[in-house]
């Protein structure tokens, strides 16, 4: 089963982003939920910070920063998206599969 890669991102406003998907799945994903549990996220609200979000390449994930010390993986994000659970994800996938 292949993770959904993030092939393209539009920063929105402060704990929103846009992605599409290499499926085609597009639209915002919004991170608020994540940027008030603090911890890493706390970065987030530096606005500079917020706007350094881009594709890491070799993962498909939304990192920030440099060092991409925050990152969101890919599949959590296409979840969020689709509204669907892990074991949706991972059906469709097997189906797709033996198709």
């Amino acid at each position: 089963m292949l993770s959904p890669y993030v092939v393209e991102l539009e920063v929105r406003q402060p704990y929103a982003i846009w992605v599409r998907f290499d499926d085609g799945a597009a639209g915002e994903v919004d991170l608020s939920d994540s940027a008030e549990t603090g911890g890493i996220f706390s970065a987030w609200s530096d606005p500079a910070y917020w706007r350094s979000a881009h594709i890491v390449p070799d993962s498909g994930a939304v990192a920030w920063g440099n060092d991409d010390g925050v990152d969101v993986c890919p599949l959590s994000l296409y979840l969020d998206l689709t509204g669907q659970s892990f074991n949706d994800f991972r059906s469709d996938s097997n189906a797709a599969a033996v198709r």
